[in-house]
């Protein structure tokens, strides 16, 4: 099986021209251009940016807690963690054996 590492995990988040851009051409993007591209999910200051942080994570923990992270996780990683079980090597061979570590 040919995989393709971390093409993979950014194609699932990224358009494909934007995991191009990533990839290709190591591009370096400013605050406004990575909002706009999808690279991250929002800006701020820093010097309110751990605010920012902890204001994101009380917004997902009750999402956390009832699972649903995890069904979103599977969703959009769901391709790579496939693909990562699949190369798993233990001795040189190839298995399907559940990884011993969470990604």
């Amino acid at each position: 099986m040919h995989f393709q590492g971390m093409g993979t995990l950014l194609s699932l988040k990224l358009s494909p021209k934007i995991a191009r851009k990533m990839l290709l051409q190591a591009h370096k993007w400013t605050g406004k251009e990575a909002l706009a591209d999808g690279v991250v999910d929002e800006i701020v200051k820093p010097d309110v940016m751990l605010d920012a942080a902890l204001k994101i994570a009380q917004e997902w923990a009750p999402k956390a807690k009832a699972g649903v992270y995890g069904v979103l996780r599977n969703e959009l990683y769901g391709e790579a963690t496939r693909s990562f079980a699949l190369i798993s090597h233990v001795h040189s061979r190839e298995t399907n054996r559940r990884a011993l570590v969470k990604l």
